[in-house]
């Protein structure tokens, strides 16, 4: 049998057809690789109402980012508010993201749940030591499993991480709290961060990352320093112009009497009242930009005098007492002569709104000046300067010097605290005199330990009142410095309350002061604060209690200006809240934390921080919530990109007056914020990576390919 003789035109054309098809199979391949580098990106011309978006390579180009919107449920009951913080991760995009998300919380909030909503299931997190949660979270995110971890930078700064979230879907993290409620002069308080003012970075840069300060989720603009060596994981980046992140909030109160009043501070609320519990809620969805502050008064009458609220946890008994001082019998007394050093912070951070709201309350406070007291005033950026060597008499003569050098103040450059602090304890006051100083500031600063350290150090016998400036002021900050300095705190946020908040904090420093306070507690008892501080006009004592056993009686005594006076509160029938027992542990873990600060063995702190936090389930400095779904969903050939969600600027600051000078927040030597954001090409300095560049190339690199094909069979034609 033959077989049949080979055709050279036919194994030809044969080859040529397939040329062909491989050529068109490269020109669209390289067109579909060229269209996705594109499609991703739109115009400013198409961006929608709280949409971020990235810089690319095109001018007037962009690419959509991770969207972040919040709800926020307040559930207030007596002292106590259970707090749920539902965080919706968006990615807008067409690739695989993870988003690193920095936000704030109350400095004393108790933070025990978390809760990864994906679609209809529902992952619970569970407390783990720091370490071993950051490399659960990184071996799930490799493997391609949904996760997320909840980390703690400071007490009122945390930061969200969420892994692997698909083209197009959101992801839902919810995180719970517990917090206890400020009551000061018969009104009762709860404030809830919105916005972070950014902080100023002080510090020579670290030139060897150790394994307490290296983390491979921080993405922040600042080097990491010797005075703040986790600067990258505080110094998230801002939206430049507009706002991204929006809020909604939702509240309940059962506050266990009629209410006087009830209003929101500085936003629109719709309200309601049913049997005694109030409802309240944000008048729609408004930007995170500014704190959101409750208030309410009892009706006359119904003022609590003492309150005790108890748990039983695990067969141990915990309570939460408020106790209220007698009132002054002799308001006639008169008021100690006082050498008063009012501190203005002048640094960039405070540019807008809050430079004038500073220096109107540094006014009202030269006005309330009498003619026996002592004054001098301290401004402060990159540098404290005084307006007089040492403190002068409040005549008139001196105030209108005050008042001259108060009026041509401008806010610019950084915010080195520490000078300014030094300079005002740098002498005590005179005999007879009453040492105060009042500190106004947004506390936009780093290295809050260093300064309470200072604070602790150089105190002597003055006082250290703290004035929170602004629409985010660090209220961390606000509130440790005015403990460690044995004096009180308040916030200004709007420049309409500037004189009334003035005006109360300036009656409580001109009324005598309950001192040598004592509470006696059952034997056995374990309580915090471990020592009643001083109490000013208006002010409870709260502390958080272990008992050792049920009953008994809480005695508080103590003096007011050498009058002897006691107070006894029954613990026999204590009304019955959930969640006393993590708030005792939030506040003993708040103890060891001021006991590392004075200088405590850190190896033995830390580690009776980290067991308390593991037993009571609360995020730490050194403990986190972790939350992994075991299934892999994205795929292995899927690259993940990286997104650091940039915050909205607090409302009245200016971006340019904190990031427009290359020295104004980053340490010497450490890359500043202007640089940054050349470097990154980001809106806001949001640090991205996307796969359009190299989507770009290989789809060129496919054309090129098919055109040199094409060349070669052209070229095999014209030889045949």
């Amino acid at each position: 049998m033959s077989l049949p003789r080979p055709n050279p035109q036919e194994d030809k054309l044969r080859l040529e057809t397939l040329l062909h098809v491989l050529i068109t199979l490269l020109v669209v391949s390289g067109l579909l690789f060229i269209a996705r580098a594109q499609e991703e990106r739109v115009n400013l011309d198409d961006l929608r109402s709280g949409e971020l978006l990235f810089y690319t390579d095109t001018p007037g180009s962009y690419l959509p980012a991770t969207r972040v919107s919040s709800q926020v449920n307040m559930q207030i009951t007596g002292m106590v508010a259970r707090v749920t913080l539902s965080q919706q991760f968006q990615n807008t995009g067409e690739g695989w993201t993870e988003a690193i998300y920095v936000f704030p919380l109350p400095e004393d909030a108790a933070v025990d749940s978390l809760k990864m909503h994906i679609g209809e299931r529902v992952i619970v997190g569970e407390i783990k030591r720091e370490d071993e949660a950051r490399a659960v979270y990184e071996e799930a995110k490799e493997a391609g499993q949904q996760t997320s971890l909840v980390e703690q930078e400071r007490p009122n700064m945390f930061t969200t991480s969420v892994a692997n979230i698909g083209p197009g879907e959101t992801i839902i993290i919810e995180i719970s709290y517990l917090e206890t409620l400020r009551y000061d002069s018969g009104t009762f308080s709860l404030r809830f961060p919105l916005a972070i003012t950014p902080r100023y970075i002080p510090g020579q840069p670290l030139i060897e990352e150790s394994e307490k300060t290296y983390n491979p989720l921080a993405t922040g603009w600042a080097a990491n320093t010797d005075q703040v060596p986790d600067a990258q994981s505080i110094t998230p980046p801002y939206l430049k112009s507009g706002v991204g992140n929006t809020v909604t909030i939702h509240a309940v109160i059962d506050a266990g009497f009629k209410l006087a009043s009830l209003e929101s501070r500085y936003h629109q609320t719709t309200m309601s009242e049913k049997e005694g519990i109030y409802s309240l809620e944000l008048t729609g969805e408004v930007p995170a930009d500014k704190d959101f502050e409750l208030v309410w008064t009892p009706e006359v009458g119904a003022e609590p005098g003492a309150a005790v609220f108890a748990e039983t946890w695990e067969s141990e008994s915990y309570a939460l007492l408020m106790l209220m001082p007698p009132a002054l019998s002799n308001t006639s007394l008169p008021a100690p002569a006082r050498e008063v050093i009012l501190i203005i912070d002048t640094s960039g951070s405070m540019e807008g709104t809050s430079i004038v709201q500073a220096k109107e309350a540094v006014q009202l406070a030269l006005s309330r000046l009498k003619p026996a007291d002592r004054f001098n005033v301290i401004e402060f950026n990159d540098a404290a300067s005084s307006l007089f060597r040492t403190p002068r008499e409040a005549n008139a003569a001196n105030l209108r010097l005050a008042e001259r050098f108060v009026n041509q103040l401008r806010a610019d450059g950084g915010t080195e605290m520490r000078s300014a602090l030094e300079l005002a304890f740098q002498t005590q006051a005179a005999e007879g005199y009453l040492g105060q100083v009042v500190f106004m500031t947004d506390g936009s600063v780093g290295n809050e330990a260093e300064l309470f350290a200072l604070i602790e150090r150089e105190l002597g016998s003055h006082r250290l009142f703290t004035v929170g400036i602004g629409s985010a002021p660090n209220s961390y900050f606000m509130r440790k410095a005015a403990e460690f300095g044995r004096g009180t705190y308040t916030f200004i946020s709007d420049l309409g309350e500037t004189g009334e908040k003035m005006s109360e904090l300036f009656v409580k420093l001109e009324q005598p002061v309950l001192t040598g306070l004592e509470l006696k507690l059952p034997a056995g008892s374990d309580v915090y604060p471990k020592t009643v501080p001083d109490l000013y006009l208006g002010e409870p004592v709260l502390v958080s209690v272990k008992l050792s056993a049920q009953g008994g009686e809480a005695v508080l005594s103590g003096n007011l200006n050498g009058e002897a006076w006691t107070r006894r509160l029954s613990l026999s029938n204590p009304g019955s809240q959930n969640g006393i027992s993590q708030l005792w542990a939030r506040a003993k873990i708040e103890e060891l934390n001021d006991e590392l600060i004075r200088g405590g063995n850190w190896e033995i702190l830390e580690e009776d921080i980290t067991q308390l936090a593991l037993k009571h389930h609360l995020v730490t400095d050194y403990t986190s919530l972790i939350a992994v779904d075991k299934t892999p969903v994205r795929p292995a050939n899927e690259v993940l990109e990286t997104e650091s969600i940039p915050q909205n600027l607090p409302a009245g600051q200016s971006y340019e007056a904190i990031f427009g000078e290359a020295d104004a927040m980053a340490a010497p030597l450490a890359p500043a914020p202007a640089m940054m954001m050349k470097t990154n090409q980001a809106v806001g300095f949001a640090d991205t990576a996307t796969l359009a560049p190299l989507n770009l190339i290989i789809g060129l690199i496919t054309l090129l390919l098919a055109f040199l094909l094409l060349v070669q069979v052209s070229r095999s034609r014209m030889r045949a």
